[in-house]
């Protein structure tokens, strides 16, 4: 079987340039929904997109919460806020049953030795539990410590919520701080540059390697 024409190639590419014309299209349009008094609107369909884009780029990978944490972390434009890793909340999102047998309770004793309400970079976090953890059991914490992050808290406070209960939220706040500075309040105002952010990189992608979201 022979590949794809130039004419196919030409035409895929034309169809990836209107797909994200129409997509800047209706980002922009939540802008002006925000400016109608319909702000929840607007956020729930800012969470949506970066969920949709999150899922498209980590294909085959079917994992909605890691998609959506990592696509925050990594192409937000904004990877420090959204990477910053809660401790209280990284206990309540590990999934206790696949973890390593004594994780759980040695995990709990490094957290309660931190001082409490700070939020920490994943490197830093990492560090400082190093020393209460054998080797194989920072290495499987090292893959879930997106979990923790902010980015996942959207996830599971916001995102899932709105769209699965029509839960409506005015954002999240946090008790917790970074190096002695209040963590941002979560909302539109900093979502939504980050689906541009998001955005524009499956845009870059998708037009250098002239596959739908890089993905052959």
């Amino acid at each position: 079987m022979t590949g794809p024409t130039a004419e196919d190639l030409d035409a895929k590419r034309e169809f990836i340039a209107a797909y994200f014309e129409e997509l800047d299209n209706k980002i922009k349009f939540l802008v002006t929904l925000s400016e109608q008094d319909h702000e929840d609107e607007a956020r729930l369909l800012c969470l949506v997109y970066i969920d949709g884009l999150a899922n498209w780029l980590n294909l085959p990978n079917k994992d909605s919460p890691r998609n959506f944490s990592k696509a925050l972390m990594e192409y937000s434009g904004n990877q420090q806020l959204f990477s910053l890793v809660l401790p209280k909340w990284l206990l309540k999102a590990v999934p206790w049953g696949s973890a390593p047998n004594d994780l759980r309770a040695d995990l709990t004793t490094a957290v309660a030795a931190l001082p409490p309400d700070q939020a920490y970079l994943p490197t830093e976090f990492l560090d400082r539990v190093r020393p209460h953890l054998i080797p194989a059991k920072l290495e499987w914490l090292e893959a879930h410590v997106w979990r923790g992050s902010i980015a996942n808290a959207v996830y599971t406070s916001l995102r899932s919520p709105g769209v699965h209960y029509g839960g409506v939220s005015h954002g999240l706040s946090f008790s917790s701080t970074f190096r002695g500075d209040p963590i941002p309040r979560i909302d539109l105002h900093n979502l939504h540059p980050s689906l541009v952010s998001l955005a524009a990189h499956a845009k870059k992608i998708s037009e250098e390697t002239g596959e739908w979201f890089g993905v052959a």
